[in-house]
């Protein structure tokens, strides 16, 4: 399968795709969820309520997966492997976050009207010890 160049990997990541963050629970149940994120070029960083059964999976098992694809053809994307660790909330990250998804006005849209989260956040950093990618513009 076709690998994309570290610039193509960059480019897509630049892009405010959707995410999946993949946890486990301590048996193993894995569980599957659509996040926003920020790479910084060696961690990701995302948000999830920290009474959420994704934090819940990160407390019992911080061996986690990020994925990151387009979903319409020519497909590609690429998955990291890593260890999560959480921390507290992060307003600042949370506003950054929403303003790279949502753009500035409605982002702060957002914001407002869900302020309350601000105290409910957990920053869940990940990170990366390995990943794959595929391309398959390149071919199959």
């Amino acid at each position: 399968m076709p690998e994309m160049t570290p610039d193509e990997i960059d480019a897509l990541l630049r892009e405010p795709q959707i995410a999946v963050l993949s946890t486990a629970n301590a048996k193993g149940r894995p569980e599957g969820s659509p996040v926003w994120f920020h790479y910084d070029g060696t961690a990701f960083r995302v948000l999830v309520h920290r009474d959420s059964r994704k934090a819940r999976n990160v407390r019992e098992n911080p061996q986690v997966s990020v994925t990151i694809d387009t979903r319409s053809a020519p497909y590609r994307g690429i998955v990291f492997r890593g260890i999560a660790r959480l921390s507290g909330p992060n307003p600042k990250f949370r506003r950054d976050l929403a303003h790279r998804y949502l753009g500035s006005e409605t982002g702060e849209r957002y914001l407002a009207a869900t302020r309350a989260m601000d105290t409910e956040d957990a920053l869940v950093t990940i990170d990366v010890k390995s990943s794959y990618s595929w391309d398959y513009s390149k071919g199959f």
